[in-house]
């Protein structure tokens, strides 16, 4: 066996098509070929064309200069959480689920935390994930666990999203280019979501095709979609783009608020101490004062 066959018998081999929703020919029939094909035609040139219309105007500017806080602990664990995770997979042979997009946010999320938060490439990586983030407020709404069948693997699915949800609002702590864009710019929520629907049917969609694998329920629906149907992409598509900026702008909105308050919090106990200090000093020399008088 070469090291290529190797790989892909870790990506492919371990995917039970027997379970609902992993792939297989019903799965790939769920959808006929020419809607498919026809949604492909419309969406993704749409897609492609928003993306590059809207790339002068991306703004990556941030206000603030990022604050000399260790983030290595919890990148360290963020680090083991996703080291389960990849174990997981490997050791059941379903490799190719790595491709989801809770994973790269994950991937990208791991980047930030080892990053200085000082340049505009990672204030574009971070405005970017907010976006892909929310998936893993679906993914924790609606759960799909039916083929998690090794001890730990629920555990370990429910803390990776909870850790994907909590790690946005913890960099926008630390300021910097941790910053998320002004709440009136609608430019960041059209571009990240353009690119999440290109990613789904050109990279996972393909992927799909080639393997019979349903990556990310782009073949046929989760178990637990509640628009099951022919057309549940399209509406994955509508009420993505309604629900993914509402879910992010408050994200951003509320993770603000709590790092401002924890802030102003920390410079108040700071000036309390500062004055308790200056009020020791003072009395202090009052009582050397009165000893020189005596």
């Amino acid at each position: 066996m070469t090291f290529q066959e190797f790989l892909w018998d870790l990506a492919i081999t371990g995917v039970n098509h027997s379970i609902e929703g992993n792939g297989g020919p019903l799965c790939m029939s769920f959808i006929p070929d020419w809607q498919k094909y026809l949604e492909s035609l419309i969406f993704v040139p749409a897609a492609s064309y928003l993306c590059y219309r809207l790339w002068p105007y991306l703004d990556t500017n941030f206000t603030s200069e990022p604050k000399d806080s260790s983030r290595y602990w919890v990148l360290a664990l963020y680090s083991l959480i996703f080291g389960a995770e990849i174990t997981y997979k490997i050791i059941s042979k379903t490799g190719i689920f790595l491709l989801n997009p809770c994973h790269v946010t994950t991937l990208m999320q791991l980047w930030l935390l080892c990053s200085d938060g000082r340049s505009k490439r990672e204030c574009f990586i971070y405005r970017l994930m907010i976006y892909f983030s929310t998936g893993a407020v679906f993914a924790l709404a609606f759960p799909v666990l039916n083929s998690r069948l090794l001890p730990g693997e629920v555990l370990i699915y429910y803390i990776q999203h909870i850790a994907i949800v909590i790690t946005p609002p913890y960099l926008l702590y630390h300021k910097g280019a941790f910053e998320a864009e002004r709440a009136d710019d609608f430019v960041w929520p059209v571009f990240a979501l353009c690119i999440f629907l290109l990613y789904h049917y050109v990279v996972l969609q393909f992927m799909g095709l080639y393997t019979g694998i349903n990556l990310n329920n782009t073949l046929c629906p989760a178990v637990s979609d509640p628009f099951r149907s022919r057309f549940y992409r399209m509406c994955a598509i509508c009420h993505q783009f309604l629900l993914v900026p509402i879910i992010s702008k408050t994200h951003s909105a509320l993770g603000s608020i709590v790092a401002n308050l924890k802030w102003e919090y920390r410079q108040l106990a700071e000036n309390c101490v500062i004055n308790a200090a200056k009020r020791d000093e003072n009395s202090d020399s009052k009582t050397d004062m009165k000893v020189d008088s005596l």
